[in-house]
């Protein structure tokens, strides 16, 4: 409990004290509020006195935290939950009775057993296995399998045979038409997965596409777009004016709009149809339900639907159960053609529930004809991409530790494996990233960031965003911005990325603005992320801009769109925090030449697992250094994202095809 303060740990200690509770450690895994509600939910159900309830009302929010949707009560898994908080033997009695009380109905107050009961928790029963829910998880859950359902037998609104299909696809990746690596580059080429995607996103009115990093989902979100507005069915044609396109994170749905822009762009001769796509643009879940916060509610539901022909979703895997069912809830599946994109081995959602990983079929044959997976990766660096794989697949890469300062001298396509040591020592090697990225490395032009930051600070705001000269140098800055990353597992503690930003503006602020700094203030150079959105200003939670003071000593933030800058003063930004280093659940979307990937000093922190090393270690596209011990590494290997549910989306029934 040593990265809690010490105000924060007396008073859990008093709220285990008020309740009479002895025996119990790692309080600190949950906060005050949960406990405030374990007290409220006690008395509620007339079992104040009963350490029975209150030990799984803790294993119950613990396992929510890890992202679960219900509590496990078979013997072993309810031991595992209770185990966090107290001893073995101690775990044992309280399950025991626990079980036993619940079975003489001592909690008929608290946990409905009858399902058609309001009450606070409900008991649900399948395949002699016992499952405990909050009420809000359990609705939540059960009417989004419901919609699922209903999702998965609606009948296509776009009937194309494949002749048609075949035509189609052909027209889109002829020569004048193709999207290309660049502007004037060679067309993409043409992937048998993703023309397999085309044809079902062409075919289907649900249709899933999982791929990981470098393997093209973009460019195929593109070219289904494109392939829709040109469909013809008799005289009819889907208009692009009903295409909508959503992201979890406002970051997400920027980049959505900013990957149409540049791939038309790529286009050496764009039709009509091309052109108009350039009209759309990427929203938030919660933006395009309208959420009415006085309400707490969305203008958009199931009695009155999202009126879009086609609804194409980005990075679903961050989409947690309840912002899952409220959204589907709101799409007519008799009228919407929906497409899910993201990747299945990605971190899931931060609240509960793995929607998106559990609609991908893995050894049944269920949802097999709604989802294509993509194989073929792009992105070049062979040693990089079978580091990824075999930590995908659970296994550690061979390798002997590097030094830090060998590790930062590493060619492309390389990845080196670091052993912490001292804080001291942790200190040193984050000043060494410093100088190498920020001060002393040459990049385009043979200038450093430092001297880009030096030349900014010779012009105005205006002159930056609008001139040849000032725009030059902010493309300059973000090319070097985007060059390198820290990602780190936690936020808090050294390896955190609050404590890791925080030396880092130390040593960099002194070098940037030797003349003001003072180890609080904002400083020129200072690269920041966006944790709010803010629509009117059109800035987004993930953005992430610099800090530039210009000749006159205002400071401003800079953030990068498609083809132009926007700037704010700082005073005028929505909640922000520093950059140079991040949590590997903030850099989910984005990638980077160079990444240090930072892990926890406890080999069993909850947060520890192969699905955040796997997305962390996937952020890289050139070189990958992993910092930490052996055991860690181990640790996190041998852990895969389990999540309780009673559930599973994938229905034994027979699906409908209708493609």
């Amino acid at each position: 409990m040593t990265h809690l303060n010490t105000d924060r740990q007396r008073l859990l200690q008093q709220m285990l004290e008020y309740n009479n509770i002895t025996g119990m450690h790692n309080i600190g895994e949950l906060s005050a509020l949960d406990y405030m509600t374990i007290r409220d939910l006690r008395e509620l159900g007339d079992c104040q006195d009963d350490i029975c309830i209150f030990a799984v009302l803790m294993a119950m929010f613990a396992v929510l935290q890890e992202g679960s949707l219900c509590l496990a009560l078979d013997k072993n898994s309810l031991l595992a939950s209770l185990q966090i908080f107290m001893e073995k033997d101690m775990a044992e009695e309280i399950a025991a009775q626990f079980l036993a009380n619940l079975a003489d109905d001592k909690y008929n107050n608290l946990i409905a057993k009858d399902r058609s009961l309001y009450l606070p928790l409900v008991l649900y029963e399948v395949a002699e296995k016992k499952y405990l829910y909050f009420q809000k998880f359990y609705f939540h859950e059960n009417r989004l399998k419901d919609r699922i359902k209903t999702i998965l037998q609606a009948k296509s609104t776009l009937k194309l045979d494949k002749k048609q299909q075949t035509n189609l696809l052909n027209e889109i990746m002829s020569e004048p038409l193709s999207l290309r690596v660049s502007k004037n580059g060679a067309s993409l080429i043409k992937d048998p997965y993703q023309i397999d995607a085309i044809k079902l996103a062409l075919s289907s009115q649900f249709s899933i596409i999982s791929g990981g990093p470098g393997t093209g989902k973009t460019s195929l979100m593109v070219n289904i777009l494109r392939c829709l507005v040109r469909a013809r069915i008799d005289t009819e044609r889907i208009d692009a004016e009903k295409i909508m396109l959503a992201a979890p994170t406002g970051r997400a749905a920027q980049r959505m709009t900013e990957t149409i822009s540049g791939n038309i762009s790529t286009i050496a001769n764009p039709s009509p149809e091309d052109i108009r796509l350039l009209k759309l643009k990427g929203a938030t879940l919660h933006k395009i339900l309208k959420y009415k916060a006085y309400k707490n509610d969305f203008h958009y539901k199931a009695t009155n639907p999202l009126p879009a022909s086609v609804l194409i979703v980005d990075e679903v895997s961050m989409v947690d159960v309840v912002m899952m069912d409220k959204f589907l809830q709101a799409v007519d599946p008799a009228k919407t053609r929906l497409v899910f994109l993201g990747d299945k081995d990605q971190l899931p959602s931060v609240e509960a529930g793995a929607v998106f990983a559990e609609m991908i079929p893995d050894q049944t044959d269920e949802f097999t004809d709604r989802v294509v997976l993509l194989r073929n990766v792009y992105r070049s660096g062979a040693n990089l991409l079978q580091v990824a794989k075999q930590i995908n697949q659970g296994k550690c890469p061979e390798y002997e530790p590097f030094s830090f300062d060998s590790a930062l001298k590493l060619k492309e396509d390389q990845w080196a494996f670091v052993q912490s040591t001292s804080l001291n020592q942790w200190k040193h090697h984050l000043h060494s990233w410093v100088r190498d990225h920020y001060i002393s490395r040459m990049h385009e032009d043979n200038i450093s960031y430092k001297e880009l930051i030096f030349e900014s600070g010779e012009m105005d705001s205006d002159e930056l965003l609008t001139s040849k000269a000032g725009q030059d140098i902010l493309y300059r800055i973000f090319h070097v911005v985007g060059c390198g990353r820290i990602l780190t597992i936690l936020r808090n503690g050294i390896y955190g990325c609050t404590w890791i930003n925080s030396i880092i503006n130390q040593c960099l602020g002194f070098e940037l603005e030797p003349a003001s700094w003072t180890g609080e203030n904002i400083f020129a150079g200072a690269v920041i992320i966006i944790t709010r959105n803010d629509y009117s200003k059109e800035l987004f939670n993930g953005d992430v801009g610099v800090v530039i003071k210009s000749k006159k000593g205002n400071y401003k933030a800079f953030f990068q769109r498609f083809d132009f800058f926007i700037s704010f003063s700082i005073d005028q930004l929505p909640s922000w925090e520093y950059a140079f280093a991040m949590t590997v659940h903030k850099s989910q979307g984005s990638e980077f030449d160079d990444v240090m990937v930072v892990l926890p000093d406890n080999d069993n922190h909850r947060l520890l697992t192969r699905e955040i090393i796997y997305t962390g270690v996937t952020r890289a596209k050139k070189r990958l250094i992993l910092y930490g011990s052996d055991s860690a590494l181990k640790k996190a290997l041998e852990r895969k994202i389990e999540r309780q549910s009673a559930s599973t989306y994938l229905y034994p029934f027979q699906l409908s095809s209708d493609h």
